[in-house]
């Protein structure tokens, strides 16, 4: 009798961009993956732009958005790297980040958590969670960790 035992990967994905928030995030993330020897995504949205470019300046904008996006997630998963040893996979993609964010979880079945930052009285970040929250019931088919942007180190160790 064959008594192999299935066991289906599993990974978080933490949604990074350039602020400290961030940061906290995918510290805490890696705390967890560490503990759980799991994968760790980094998925980072750039948002459409509110300048109205056409053409090849409209080009050079997306390029260097780009570029900066690509620096950020080599510095990110460096430090992923040095909190946790695991070399995250990194995600760019482009569009309306809540909207990006759902699209990117349910192409990942192998994904368990959904992790992303919380300020207090935060009314940019609070806009993206409020849209991610109104889809979740719907569309997300993960728990979404909301990681309080105040922890320090040793509590992210406690809780992780």
């Amino acid at each position: 009798m064959n008594h192999e035992i299935s066991v289906r990967p599993s990974k978080y994905i933490v949604c990074v961009d350039d602020t400290e928030l961030s940061h906290i995030a995918l510290r805490f993330a890696c705390i967890k993956a560490k503990k759980r020897r799991i994968q760790i995504d980094l998925l980072h949205v750039i948002a459409p732009s509110d300048m109205q470019v056409l053409g090849a300046v409209a080009s050079k904008v997306e390029a260097e958005e780009r570029a900066q996006a690509e620096t950020l997630m080599i510095k990110l998963s460096n430090l992923a790297y040095d909190i946790s040893g695991i070399i995250p996979t990194l995600w760019i993609r482009s569009g309306v980040p809540a909207h990006e964010i759902v699209a990117h979880t349910m192409e990942h079945h192998d994904a368990n958590m959904l992790v992303l930052a919380v300020a207090p009285g935060s009314k940019s970040g609070n806009r993206v969670i409020e849209s991610l929250m109104m889809q979740a019931g719907e569309k997300l088919l993960i728990p979404m960790m909301l990681v309080p942007g105040n922890l320090t180190d040793q509590q992210m160790s406690e809780l992780g």
